[in-house]
């Protein structure tokens, strides 16, 4: 009968390891954090720069409001005039004499002016500055689904690329054991140069594997961590 080689028997080994690995890592709804990810979103709500953009013409479309209810008062206008009392200089056969001409309008005349048409468009412009406040908070609301959404997404994925992290780490872990293992019966005269080799040629596949999930894994954090404005450990 003959002998399985001792490469193939460790390899049969790393492949069960990594499918017991993936086996229980099937789902990773079980690491979600639901209360940890409802803080994400309202971090990302209260940090994202867009997020602030839209809450500050909010407050510019409420400013308009009073700025139209205000502007009332620009349909009356006050305005005055003064007139001073004139000198009047008589030539008479004994001198000259100086008196003062009085009038009706010398002095100081104000008044009061009132614009209807000017008036009758303030309702207006109330009312435009009014749906302009509705259309801010609605594209914030909007938003903030998008943005929730996103949040969600962006984590999900991070959730993802870790747990593939570990199942390549772990991988990569057993298969330098049975390089170790083969370089000693190599060593030792039990085992061939042509297995050993190949645990190599197999360590640094798996290894390889294990460094594009740990690149993975920090694009995947570095995209969540874009849209909260900080780091995920500085949030509690």
């Amino acid at each position: 009968m003959k002998k399985t080689p001792t490469y193939i028997l460790l390899l049969v080994i790393i492949l069960l390891s990594v499918s017991q690995s993936t086996k229980a890592q099937s789902s990773i709804i079980q690491d979600i954090d639901t209360a940890y990810l409802s803080k994400l979103i309202a971090t990302a709500k209260a940090n994202y720069p867009r997020v602030k953009n839209l809450q500050n013409h909010i407050e510019i479309a409420q400013q308009n409001i009073g700025k139209a209810r205000a502007s009332y008062f620009d349909a009356f206008t006050f305005s005055y005039v003064y007139q001073p009392h004139s000198a009047t200089i008589v030539n008479t056969a004994g001198g000259t004499t100086t008196g003062q001409n009085y009038s009706y309008f010398n002095g100081i005349q104000a008044g009061v002016f009132f614009n209807l048409g000017n008036f009758l468009q303030k309702p207006y412009a109330v009312r435009v500055a009014k749906q302009e406040l509705l259309v801010a908070n609605s594209e914030r609301d909007e938003y903030f689904l998008t943005l929730t959404t996103e949040v969600k997404k962006r984590y999900y994925t991070y959730i993802l690329r870790l747990n593939e992290l570990k199942i390549q780490s772990q991988s990569a872990q057993d298969a330098d054991q049975i390089v170790k293992t083969l370089r000693h019966k190599f060593e030792k005269g039990e085992d061939t140069y042509e297995n050993y080799n190949k645990a190599q040629v197999t360590f640094a596949d798996r290894n390889q594997t294990r460094i594009a999930a740990e690149a993975n894994l920090l694009n995947a954090r570095a995209d969540l961590e874009e849209l909260l404005g900080q780091t995920l450990e500085s949030v509690k």
